[in-house]
């Protein structure tokens, strides 16, 4: 018995992604997260994973502000790239990393107050590598990443802000583990929306969801065609009488 077309084409269709996933470079390879609610303070589930939170700026003078646990000694990166949009070319976002037993130094730039007994580093804005990224089909200018050990256990916090005060749209990267379950790859059609979506890619967008609504739409008529009823023989007749052109007999 023939296997069925559409077993083969999820098959296809999850082999394709699973590629995708597999031979994508680290720095593009880390799984997308989008925060809730403008001016709360954003969750960051480990430093270990690597996350992408897509964000954006959007007043004047706004701070987001991301909470992590860490354990003495853990690593702690973070990077920050730009999403190439027309307007964003020369945009850049400052960076600090806030928690217990860092250096005091840095604490007086900071663009909010920091609790009582942390410390700071500071990361300004800088040219980076850009990159493109093929999980998604999007482009990034690079700019500053921050590495250090964490000195001690605890709450910490990652600062991003404009020191201008300027408006735009950011991505901050953390951890370096790419951990990706069944279920994420499931999820990835509607990473891939969100993420185009983020980078205003609205045509793109429009022309892409006209072309998968003909494609299933020329699926369900071809399936209609090869389901509708085929003429019957007129009673009486056998199939190849009733194809057949019938002559007058001669007298």
């Amino acid at each position: 018995m023939a296997m069925s077309r559409r077993p083969i084409q999820f098959l296809s269709l999850m082999f394709m992604i699973l590629t995708a996933a597999a031979t994508a470079p680290a720095a593009s390879a880390h799984r997308p997260l989008w925060s809730g609610v403008d001016g709360e303070i954003i969750e960051i589930p480990d430093m270990s994973t690597s996350f992408a939170l897509y964000q954006e700026l959007s007043q004047p003078g706004q701070v987001d502000i991301y909470e992590f646990q860490a354990e003495m000694g853990d690593e702690l990166y973070a990077g920050i790239n730009i999403p190439q949009i027309d307007g964003l070319e020369s945009y850049g976002v400052s960076m600090a990393l806030v928690g217990p037993n860092l250096p005091t130094s840095d604490v007086g730039q900071l663009p909010i107050e920091a609790p009582e007994g942390m410390g700071a580093l500071l990361f300004p804005s800088q040219p980076g590598d850009d990159f493109y990224e093929p999980f998604t089909q999007t482009s990034f200018w690079g700019r500053q990443s921050a590495e250090a050990m964490a000195p001690a256990a605890g709450s910490y916090y990652l600062l991003v802000w404009n020191p201008s005060g300027e408006t735009g749209k950011y991505v901050v990267d953390v951890g370096r583990e790419e951990v990706f379950s069944a279920g994420d790859f499931l999820r990835f059609p509607i990473w891939w929306v969100k993420v185009h979506i983020y980078f205003e890619h609205t045509a793109f967008l429009l022309t892409a969801s006209g072309l998968m609504l003909a494609a299933v739409l020329t699926q369900v008529l071809r399936r209609r065609a090869r389901r509708a009823p085929r003429p019957r023989p007129a009673a009486g007749m056998s199939p190849a009488l009733n194809q057949q052109k019938l002559e007058p007999s001669a007298r």
